[in-house]
């Protein structure tokens, strides 16, 4: 099953639906819309997909989504953005590395470039990286991404207990610190073709990453989840 959050990707969500179905021929995509004041919930199912709904939020969004594959018996969850910066092609890939690990991350650091991210981006990126990755145990190069791939354990238990805020670097220092095996696969992104990216503002990006890094704290210091 392929969960999509989307808030207000009219213009972009059909196309992201048909790529992922292109791309893994009879999925399920479910497409988790989330306060959205444009048509995003009709170009969902014009294009074949699933629309559920939930509260504002990413980490929302997601959670509805998780508890919907539980339902379902999905045997694992993709998570796309509805952006187009995830390529539908990259996908069979992560679903390979779910062979050796329990959750999998698409990185835009590692192997054949993408779309080039502006530095002060990637610098940014970068630091919260570090960060988390010294939380997790682990190194990892892209805790912002949010193309992924989950085995079923940690899909139900994301579906029961869910971080309610960011869900990007303090989810990989929950599973990490859970003992779960997390790794990253390499994937070149695309830019988005339009709109405006939750980032794009200075001041708006900048309260993110303190709280980011303030929930991996947290999330480090958790009582173990399993």
């Amino acid at each position: 099953m392929v969960v999509v959050p989307a808030r207000d990707e009219g213009a972009r969500v059909g196309a992201v639906v048909r790529e992922v179905r292109a791309a893994l021929p009879g999925v399920t995509v479910v497409v988790v819309e989330n306060g959205s004041v444009d048509d995003t919930a009709t170009q969902d199912g014009e294009a074949g997909a699933t629309v559920l709904r939930s509260a504002p939020g990413y980490a929302r969004a997601l959670q509805v989504g998780f508890a919907h594959a539980v339902r379902a018996g999905a045997p694992w969850v993709l998570t796309v953005d509805a952006d187009g910066q995830h390529p539908g092609h990259a996908l069979p890939e992560l679903l390979r590395a779910l062979d050796t690990a329990d959750l999998v991350v698409g990185s835009r650091f590692l192997g054949a470039a993408g779309y080039p991210v502006p530095p002060v981006r990637r610098a940014a990126i970068g630091a919260l990286s570090v960060w988390t990755s010294a939380f997790a145990g682990q190194p990892l190069t892209d805790v912002t991404s949010g193309l992924r791939a989950l085995r079923p354990a940690v899909v139900a238990a994301f579906a029961e207990d869910y971080p309610p805020d960011v869900a990007d670097g303090n989810v990989l220092v929950r599973a990490c610190r859970a003992g779960w095996r997390v790794a990253e696969v390499p994937v070149a992104m695309r830019p988005r073709t339009s709109g405006r990216s939750q980032h794009a503002d200075p001041v708006g990006a900048a309260r993110f990453a303190v709280r980011m890094a303030a929930l991996c704290v947290r999330e480090a210091f958790s009582a173990g989840r399993a």
